[in-house]
């Protein structure tokens, strides 16, 4: 583990299988650095696209408004599978947005839900203390709760985050 201060990475990007991806966010991982990524908004399976199937990270889909898998079309929607580690609110979320400092947007997508989980993961470290980002994995998928989502495909997980509480 990094002797620096802990250092989370949350990655709102996706593409094709693309190995130089998958081996920089690997060695991220492999340095400390806790690394939040999107699943993709595909509709498809997450193992098809970097960084979302390196097994290190933490791959998040999107939820809708009724606590569903955010799907718009069969082209369009969450991407689920095994490599999905965790569901995050990702419909109609407000975010910044360009044109000037205090400009916003309201916006759907797996890179919507993915800062919900790295901000998660930076609280923990905050409260908790350092942790590996594997030790991470288990304690984000510890605190959240199962079989609470609608739309979740068989053989992907079905938690999103929670904060425990605090």
């Amino acid at each position: 583990m990094s002797t620096q201060r802990p250092s989370v990475i949350s990655i709102s990007i996706g593409s094709p299988g693309d190995e130089a991806v998958d081996a920089a966010v690997t060695r991220a991982v492999a340095l400390g650095v806790h690394v939040v990524v999107a699943a993709g908004n595909s509709n498809r399976d997450a193992k098809d696209f970097s960084p979302a199937r390196v097994p290190s990270v933490i791959t998040v889909g999107a939820t809708n408004i009724h606590d569903g898998r955010w799907v718009t079309s069969a082209s369009v929607g969450s991407n689920y599978g095994p490599v999905v580690d965790v569901f995050a609110p990702g419909e109609d979320i407000t975010s910044a947005w360009i044109g000037s400092n205090t400009a916003t947007k309201r916006i759907t997508g797996t890179s919507m839900a993915t800062p919900h989980v790295a901000g998660l993961v930076a609280y923990l470290l905050a409260v908790e203390g350092r942790r590996t980002p594997e030790n991470m994995m288990g304690r984000i998928k510890q605190l959240a709760p199962d079989r609470l989502l609608s739309g979740i495909p068989p053989g992907t997980q079905n938690e999103i985050i929670w904060n425990g509480g605090a």
